[in-house]
């Protein structure tokens, strides 16, 4: 008997019927209450299309995500495209939209309110207006076609206590609390000259110049309203989250200031705790700031000085980043990284780093941008491993020093030729397959073993053509590759007038796998895929039916046994899914525990799909696997269903979700391989009743089994006291890994420390597998983080970290250390 049934005696094994007779009553209870306790129904358009099941999100389109900083993999790549181009055209047949508020349409939601009932989203027939009946223009308004607004001169007005207006000199002499304005620009100040012609304003006392992108202060100005151009002398500026001043500011374009001997940033004080000096600034107002013969101060302290220095008021990312710290492997270490900007189209890192027991290493990446052929990112590390044998580097070593090359190289490039068509291809060589986890930690958990591909797509009106390419470069691993791969997806289309939708996805593939090196093993094979279906969409009352029969034909030249080899496998297949989507809107409003909704919408969407696969003609057992999900392909019959739950409300004039609940099941019948009984039921569960608390939920339970395979809880609090404190506390369970408990908690003592606290606790083991523990120092401009962590596998650590607060990714770290670092296989 399983572990999970001994500890559990109300999951003993019973008969099959009896087993799920639970699972099935929830589903066919909720059909039933829908059905027919509901006296109104309203049904949500149906969003999917005959070519399968609806999508409840949106695939992202690829021609709109960038693969450069992130790596992606040819076949997501590949699938995003054809499932994008799928969702479209699935789009296109039905012509339908769900029931979910835009802000630019008529809500049916707020119309729906006054019901209190299950109402059909019905969208109103656009008026025909016939050109004989559109009046003809008359002649001011012809005249009036030919005025733009750029030709009316809005006017500056002024304010003030007093006005003295001196019509000789076409002046005039305004004190006191005066204000100058004309379009989004304003001037403040106590006394000024402004004269009419020139449109020009010379401005004294408590001078004060606005706009959208700032502020300049100063105590003299002159300033002309037709060219928004002037002179501060002794001025300070404000652009958030930046702020300086100089002894001359010259406003020298809408969107240009000088300075000359001035200083720059983010600390809002009179005299700032860090400023960069300079003898020549341009600041680009929420665009950049370039300097020249550049000091970086920290009190009256130069730590840095810059021939030229420039700066995106965007970026939040330091231009030079140093990391010392000391590690058990490493020694004591440097790691530098300097950011280079020559333009948007050309811009990187260079890196510098020292390790002790191992030498220093050398890198740069480069991204950039070709004008009408894409863009891309090049990545170089290089270093001449030397380890030490010696606990320090100037200590006499034991034994020779052991060296070697070490290095990766990678290049990636997105090309988008045109709307449809899109090149995409990466190049990624290592040195050895330890090297990315050694120094490369976080590309290492993400992907170990990075591919080197091509992938072209080319999409049309009726489907979406594909030319793919994988070459393995690491001989160290083992991988597919394609030589090449070309497929062509014929999209659902009707056949003629007569409702039937045929679609079709077809294949050719030269497949190798060539195992890890120093083995010479080889399998190969040509392999042609084509898989067709025709489908009937129907509408049966408030349902969406879609049954649909199919046949999968693969070819393969070569196979595990030589007798088999040139053989076709055929595949009958056949199913239907039936959907449909019910809302209802309430027009209540209070407060429950805390919990304020302002009227309630519940839309429900159930979805049952069945599907049977004929045992293919030739097994899976006499087929080398080369991809999942074509050369695996086995027996199956099953029901999946799926009920998704939305519960809405408004606030601030908003529709916000208050409650997701999703829950999926596959039903396994009597003719599958395995026993006929729901396999697996997952739910999924998002709560968020107020802003100060959210409760997230996902559970994944094998019903064939009796075991639950994971679950994952997480509850976020935090006080309506803005940053007074905060609380979070998850559960993390797998049958097969861990069984943990999380919880942070952090709290302000006073405006200028915070403590919290970061724990994880081995339930199954009664151990904390880690505990981190943080004081925080506002320093105004700067935040200080002291921080101790200990964890069972790697020992104990601390660090000190300084953050400037106006760029919470700009970290400077003074120390990080290890310390008492357990070996590996110790508790």
């Amino acid at each position: 008997m399983p572990a999970s049934s001994e500890r559990r005696p109300w999951l003993k094994r019973k008969s099959s019927f009896v087993r799920n007779k639970p699972l099935f009553a929830i589903f066919s209870f909720t059909f039933l209450l829908v059905y027919f306790v509901f006296p109104k129904i309203g049904l949500a358009q149906y969003t999917g299309g005959p070519s399968g099941r609806p999508d409840a999100e949106a695939s992202e389109d690829v021609s709109d995500s960038a693969p450069i900083i992130e790596s992606e993999s040819a076949a997501d790549l590949e699938a995003e495209v054809i499932a994008s181009k799928k969702k479209f055209q699935q789009e296109e047949i039905l012509e339908v939209e769900e029931p979910v508020l835009e802000p630019e349409a008529k809500d049916p939601f707020e119309s729906a309110l006054e019901k209190s009932e299950l109402v059909v989203e019905e969208k109103d027939p656009e008026p025909i207006v016939k050109k004989e009946e559109v009046p003809a223009e008359t002649p001011a308004q012809e005249i009036n076609q030919d005025i733009n607004e750029e030709d009316f001169v809005k006017p500056v007005e002024i304010d003030g206590d007093t006005v003295e207006f001196l019509q000789d000199e076409n002046k005039a002499i305004i004190d006191g609390n005066v204000v100058i304005s004309k379009e989004d620009v304003k001037l403040e100040c106590d006394h000024v000259e402004y004269f009419h012609l020139a449109k020009t304003a010379v401005a004294q006392g408590h001078v004060v110049l606005t706009n959208p992108q700032g502020k300049i202060r100063g105590d003299e100005l002159t300033f002309n309203f037709e060219t928004m151009t002037g002179s501060f002398s002794e001025a300070k500026i404000t652009s958030e989250p930046y702020y300086g001043g100089a002894r001359k500011i010259e406003k020298v374009g809408e969107n240009k200031i000088e300075m000359q001997q001035g200083y720059m940033t983010t600390c809002d004080l009179d005299k700032p705790h860090y400023k960069l000096n300079a003898k020549n600034i341009e600041v680009y107002p929420k665009d950049k700031i370039v300097a020249k013969n550049l000091t970086f101060l920290i009190g009256k302290v130069p730590i840095f000085y810059f021939p030229q220095y420039s700066k995106m008021m965007e970026d939040s990312k330091p231009k030079l980043l140093l990391t010392p710290g000391y590690d058990k492997e490493w020694g004591m270490f440097l790691l530098t990284s300097w950011r280079y900007f020559f333009n948007e189209n050309f811009k990187g890192n260079l890196r510098v780093d020292f390790r002790e027991k191992k030498d220093v290493a050398s890198g740069i990446d480069t991204f950039y941008k070709v004008p009408n052929y894409g863009e891309g990112l090049v990545k170089l590390y290089y270093m001449n491993e030397r380890n030490i044998t010696s606990k320090r580097w100037w200590e006499e070593r034991p034994s020779p020093t052991i060296e070697r090359e070490r290095f990766k190289a990678e290049w990636r490039h997105n090309w988008k030729i045109d709307s449809t068509t899109r090149a995409i291809w990466q190049y990624y060589k290592l040195s050895d397959s330890e090297f990315l986890k050694d120094y490369f930690e976080r590309e290492y958990d993400k992907d170990p073993n990075p591919e080197t591909y091509f992938l072209f797509t080319k999409s049309f009106d009726k489907g979406v053509f594909s030319f793919r390419t994988d070459k393995r470069i690491n001989r160290f691993v083992s991988s597919v590759e394609r030589l090449p791969q070309i497929g062509y997806d014929f999209l659902s289309q009707e056949v003629g007038k007569t409702n039937l939708y045929f679609q079709s996805t077809n294949l050719y593939s030269n497949l190798s796998y060539p195992d890890a090196s120093p083995s010479e093993v080889r399998k190969n094979t040509h392999r042609i895929d084509s898989k067709n279906r025709i489908s009937y969409p129907v509408r049966l009352g408030i349902f969406d039916l879609v049954p649909y029969v199919g046949e999968r034909a693969t070819y393969y030249s070569k196979t595990k046994s030589p007798s088999k080899y040139n053989t076709t496998r055929t595949i009958f297949e056949t199913g239907a899914e039936v959907s449909t989507k019910f809302y209802k809107t309430l027009d209540t409003k209070g407060s429950f525990w805390g919990i304020d909704f302002n009227r309630l919408r519940h839309i429900i969407t159930p979805t049952v799909a069945y599907s049977y696969v004929h045992e293919p003609s030739l097994s899976y057992t006499n087929i080398d696997l080369f991809d999942a999900g074509i050369d695996d392909i086995q027996r199956s019959h099953k029901i999946d269903f799926t009920l998704d739950n939305r519960f809405q409300t408004k606030r601030d004039d908003k529709t916000v979700d208050l409650l997701l609940v999703s829950l999926t099941s596959d039903f396994l019948l009597k003719e599958d391989p395995g026993s006929g009984s729901f396999n697996t039921v997952k739910s999924d569960i998002e709560f968020r009743p107020a802003d100060w608390l959210t409760f997230f939920s996902d559970t994944e339970y094998s019903a064939n089994q009796e075991h639950l395979i994971s679950s994952n809880q997480e509850i976020f609090i935090k006080s309506q006291e803005e940053d007074k404190w905060t609380f979070g506390v998850g559960k993390r369970y797998h049958r097969d890994s861990d069984d943990e408990l999380t919880s942070q908690w952090s709290y302000r003592i006073n405006p200028k420390w915070k403590f919290s606290v970061y724990g994880r606790f081995n339930l199954d083991g009664g151990n904390f597998e880690e505990h981190q523990y943080t004081i925080t120092r506002d320093l105004h401009c700067w935040e200080a983080d002291v921080s101790f962590s200990q964890t069972k596998s790697s020992g104990s650590e601390i660090w000190v970290v300084f953050r400037v607060k106006a760029f919470p990714d700009m970290v400077l770290d003074l120390l990080s250390t290890s310390f008492n670092r357990r070996k590996v296989g110790t508790d």
